[in-house]
This record gives C-alpha cells, sequence and structure tokens, in this order.
C-alpha cells in the first residue's frame, strides 16, 4: 500500500487525517515534529508527507527546504501537502515557492484532503512499488490487487487486465476494436460482445465496493476512465 507520512503536532488533526486516508486506502505513519519527520522520511521512504507549519523545534519549511536540498534522507521530488493554520497569502507564496506540491488552510475538510493526496500522487505518477493511483482507483500489479475507495474488488485476469489498461490511459478514448487488440491480442475471433461484457463486469464491480461511475460509455465509439479528484 502507499505509505503517507502525516506530521502535525496536534494529536486530534493527526487522528482525523489518519482515519481518513487509511479509509481511502493508503498505509499512514505520524510524526508529531519536524526531527522525527525527516527520520521517518529516510527509514521509511513515504510517498508522499502531509506537512503542518506549525511544529515544535524543527518548523515545516524547514523540513520542506531539507527535502528539497536533497538533506532529509528522502527523494528531493518527494511530494509535500501543506497543512497550515497561517491562510495569508505570504506564508502559501513561501511554501509554494519552497517547492510544497499543494497548501491546505486549517480548518480543512478531511475528504478534500483525501481528494489533494490523490491528485498529487497521480501528477506525481506510479509510487515505488509500481501501483497505479487514479482517484479512488488504485492498482497494485505486482500482486494483481485492485482497491477503490479502500475497499479491495476481486477481478478475473481479463478483467484485471482490462482495468490496468484504462487506468494506465485515463481519459483516453478506446474503440472495442482497439481494447480486443490490446487486451486480448486479437480483433479477429473475438466479437465486440466480448468488450462490451467486461465492462459491464468491471464497472459493477467498482461500483459495487463503492466507487463512482469510472468507466464511461462515449455512445458510437468506445470507452474511456474517468477520474474524479
Amino acid at each position: 500500500m502507499t505509505r503517507i507520512l502525516v506530521v502535525d503536532d496536534d494529536p486530534r488533526i493527526r487522528s482525523l487525517v489518519h482515519r481518513q486516508l487509511s479509509e481511502a486506502g493508503y498505509e499512514v505513519t505520524e510524526a508529531t515534529d519536524g526531527r522525527a519527520a525527516l527520520e521517518r522520511m529516510a527509514d521509511e521512504a513515504p510517498a508522499l508527507v502531509v506537512l503542518d507549519l506549525s511544529l515544535p523545534g524543527v518548523g515545516g519549511l524547514d523540513v520542506l527546504r531539507a527535502v528539497r536540498t536533497g538533506r532529509a534522507g528522502a527523494a528531493e521530488d518527494l511530494p509535500v501537502i501543506i497543512l497550515s493554520g497561517r491562510g495569508g497569502e505570504t506564508d502559501r507564496i513561501v511554501g509554494l515557492d519552497l517547492g510544497a506540491d499543494d497548501y491546505l488552510v486549517k480548518p480543512f475538510s478531511p475528504a478534500e484532503l483525501a481528494a489533494r493526496v490523490r491528485s498529487v500522487l497521480r501528477r506525481a505518477g506510479p509510487d515505488p512499488a509500481g501501483c497505479i493511483v487514479n482517484g479512488p482507483l488504485r492498482i497494485e500489479p505486482a500482486t494483481h490487487e485492485v482497491w477503490v475507495e479502500g475497499s479491495r474488488v476481486e477481478l478475473t485476469a481479463k478483467e484485471f487486465d482490462l482495468i490496468v489498461f484504462f487506468a494506465s490511459h485515463p481519459r483516453q478514448v478506446f474503440t472495442r476494436h482497439q481494447l480486443l487488440q490490446h487486451i486480448w491480442k486479437s480483433a479477429e475471433w473475438l466479437g465486440e460482445a466480448t468488450v462490451t461484457e467486461h465492462v459491464h463486469r468491471v464497472r459493477g464491480k467498482l461500483q459495487a465496493a463503492g466507487g463512482p461511475r469510472m468507466i464511461r460509455t462515449i455512445r458510437g465509439v468506445g470507452y474511456s476512465l474517468d477520474v474524479p479528484v
């Protein structure tokens, strides 16, 4: 699972964020100050950090600066979302200028934070484990696992191949003929009804797990994967 490090000295905020991100299917670890955050980054290699600015000791901006200058023992391009009670334009500009990927002012909606996490991870591309994250959809090719809104979805081999293909090309439209070629490696001995049936089953399983209607039918053309932020 994609690991998210939450750094905040307020236990209520950490608990709230931890619960929301866990329910969204992420593995969540915590740090209460800047020094502990830098240690966890080096030891755990998180895929993203949710970072409060007002930390005791080493402040949030100092942590961000250490990451972006390669002094944190973590990748310099590690995605960072700042949480702050400071809503002023100056703090926001400083944070973004230092390389923050997003900035969220307290009080905030936990659901909005989860959406921001998904969006930033999607822009960052596949995580180090090779997982594909698109909106509420998470695919782990190494283990052939699919998760949506934190719930695991059981798929057949071809259904899995189909959703991986869609998730690797979000918002691109494919005809049934193209999908037969890409997924079944043939468009000669199988009919397009094969694609229609598989799309119907995958769509139903994702929605049964609590996900939105992500596979869109473009009438007269084919299908695409729409990814909500």
